[in-house]
């Protein structure tokens, strides 16, 4: 994940987010439980970081899972601060 855009979801539990992580992985897609920016108060303080165009795919797996996005940000192209979007990847 060395891509400057990236997209990182917040959950209510590290436990969530560490069920989300081996749930994402063993679904393919590249994801890592890393704590939550500084600029951004949510949720349990960590979140998971993967590439944007992986956001809806993702939501989608892991609410069929009972592991729902509640929210989500999209590091800006400067890489100094995140803005929140929407689940299905729109701002």
């Amino acid at each position: 994940m060395h891509n400057i855009e990236e997209v990182i979801v917040g959950f209510e539990g590290v436990s969530q987010a560490i069920m989300a992580e081996q749930a994402l992985t063993e679904h393919g897609l590249q994801v890592r439980v890393m704590p939550m920016p500084a600029s951004i108060r949510a949720g349990c303080g960590f979140c998971l970081r993967f590439l944007p165009e992986d956001l809806t795919k993702a939501a989608a797996f892991l609410a069929e899972r009972g592991l729902p996005i509640k929210e989500a940000w999209v590091k800006s192209p400067d890489a100094k601060s995140y803005r929140k979007v929407g689940i299905d990847g729109n701002g």
